[in-house]
């Protein structure tokens, strides 16, 4: 199905057109805007997203700050979620891949020297400035065999009239009956109850597929100071 495609079944839905017709050139262009608003929109819920892409890059000796986005250091599309933060020892074979904590605003902002430097770093912090995010290791790597990893999710991208739409199974329902819900009221239509339930239905089903599993990580001023924790006698074994 092609976007031009789905915006026409959307119409449709509303009962704007027949079965046998097809939009305008005007009717077609705004429907992409809404369509493109819609994608733009569902780039901020992390459950939409249903892959997460692995990047990599050259961490330089001594740079604790990384930009991240179309253009930055990290040249992908800025993501607003992050799945995980790593980094990798590329002196070792085969080279290890090795975990991060990933710091709050309020933990990298307590921090009372951010320039202290280590071979390795320890933390990293994400901030979310625009229109480059911001990525910064503590302490400050000073190896030059390191890269940094970032594990991000991906965001359905915005689309043209021609373009054909190759999502996962549910995202056509999904795209067609929301639009439709969004398209109404350019066309004074009040949409119908099954229609309203049918794109909410749509939208949840989606985001179910799209739940991974996670890890339960616990933080070192949780853990026992000998041993590890017995779930049985509520102590440290």
């Amino acid at each position: 199905m092609t976007a031009l495609e789905l915006i026409g079944a959307s119409m449709k839905r509303i009962g704007v057109l027949d079965a046998n017709e097809t939009p305008t050139g005007q009717e077609a262009n705004d429907g992409l805007e809404r369509l493109n608003s819609l994608i733009d929109g569902w780039g901020t819920e992390r459950l939409t997203m249903y892959t997460s892409l692995r990047t990599t890059w050259t961490i330089v000796s001594g740079q604790a700050a990384y930009t991240v986005g179309t253009g930055g250091d990290v040249n992908i599309a800025r993501p607003i979620y992050l799945d995980d933060l790593k980094f990798i020892d590329t002196s070792q074979s085969p080279a290890l891949e090795m975990p991060l904590g990933v710091l709050t605003v309020d933990a990298y902002a307590a921090i009372p020297q951010k320039a202290l430097t280590s071979t390795y770093p320890s933390y990293a912090y994400y901030n979310l400035t625009f229109p480059l995010a911001t990525l910064t290791y503590w302490m400050v790597p000073t190896s030059g065999t390191l890269q940094g990893v970032i594990y991000a999710p991906v965001a359905v991208t915005e689309v043209a009239l021609s373009d054909t739409l190759s999502l996962p199974p549910g995202y056509r329902r999904f795209m067609r009956d929301t639009l439709a819900v969004e398209l109404s009221p350019e066309y004074q239509v009040e949409p119908s109850s099954a229609l309203r339930m049918s794109a909410t239905e749509s939208k949840a089903n989606v985001k179910r597929a799209n739940i991974r599993l996670q890890d339960l990580s616990v933080g070192p001023m949780w853990r026992p100071r000998h041993g590890q924790y017995n779930i049985f006698s509520d102590t440290g074994a």
